[in-house]
């Protein structure tokens, strides 16, 4: 992937709102650092939001390797991941007349899926190129732009999910307060982003090869980070990307890889897939305030871990 020519801003910690972040290393020239006070481990500087804006809605966008290597995959592949996925969800719901957002909708696979069930969907993509690709391959109306300005009222959804995008934003903790407001009370946000302590990870060119994370997340910052957005973590734990790959050896060695995965999870309660997947509920918005820092106690809590 060729570096990345952008125009960047310093950011605070998106946990811990700290200015005191180390150094880690440099990849498609943007500096990773971690915080010092939280662990959190991120991009700064940032991307500007006009920087990100202009290069989500290029043209070319579709024809970059990172995006275009998506329909590379064999559709009974992919329609076998959203429909895993969405198993998984519907345990958590009444499975009638749900309503659905789904937040960095693609190119509308798993609403697809979750129409095909009887579901209510509604999807929202911050790129104008591919929510067009969605919007012709199934029909569905995806709405474009920032999720702040999504024409929905409040207590809209009954499940919202967030599946590989929220490491792409600036502002996590903004969107999953956006989130809380769209939800209705006892609603199910669904999260899953790539794990910064994957097994077979090699460097920070893994999680980040997907272009422009700009967080890298793990079992000890993403429920926190979810928390001080006033949501009840009810499950994070190994998340499942599928088996897109042509390679039967590669398909051959993620088996095993999840294999041991749930092993690690179930004895030793430890993450090393190559994801992480967060169930979280909506909380009445005065058992916890959204705003503030961390307190002392929740930072003692996220060190000792």
């Amino acid at each position: 992937m060729p570096e990345l020519n952008l125009s960047t801003q310093w950011v605070a910690c998106a946990l811990c709102d700290r200015n005191d972040a180390k150094p880690v290393c440099i990849n498609d020239a943007l500096q990773i650092v971690k915080c010092a006070h939280c662990g959190m481990v991120f991009v700064n500087p940032q991307p500007t939001e006009n920087a990100l804006q202009n290069y989500y809605s290029a043209q070319n966008l579709m024809q970059q390797e990172s995006w275009s290597s998506y329909f590379e995959h064999q559709p009974k592949q992919i329609a076998d991941l959203w429909s895993r996925r969405f198993r998984d969800i519907r345990r958590l719901t009444n499975g009638r007349n749900v309503r659905l957002l789904d937040v960095g909708s693609g190119y509308g696979d798993f609403l697809h899926t979750a129409r095909q069930a009887g579901w209510q969907v509604h999807g929202f993509e911050f790129s104008e190129p591919v929510a067009e690709i969605s919007r012709k391959k199934y029909g569905i109306s995806v709405a474009v732009g920032e999720i702040f300005d999504l024409p929905a009222a409040r207590n809209s959804f009954d499940v919202i999910t967030i599946w590989h995008v929220l490491e792409h934003l600036r502002n996590p903790l903004a969107v999953l307060k956006r989130c809380r407001e769209l939800l209705v009370p006892g609603g199910i946000l669904v999260i899953e982003v790539p794990n910064l302590h994957f097994l077979a990870r090699k460097s920070y060119r893994f999680p980040l090869s997907m272009t422009l994370h700009l967080y890298h997340f793990s079992a000890r910052t993403l429920p926190p980070l979810v928390e001080r957005a006033s949501f009840k973590v009810l499950e994070c734990r190994p998340g499942h990307t599928g088996y897109l790959y042509r390679s039967k050896a590669k398909i051959y060695a993620m088996k095993c890889i999840y294999g041991i995965s749930h092993v690690a999870d179930t004895l030793l309660g430890l993450n090393v897939s190559d994801s992480i997947r967060l169930y979280a509920s909506k909380k009445p918005s005065e058992v916890r305030a959204s705003t503030g820092t961390l307190s002392e106690g929740e930072l003692r809590c996220i060190q000792s871990n």
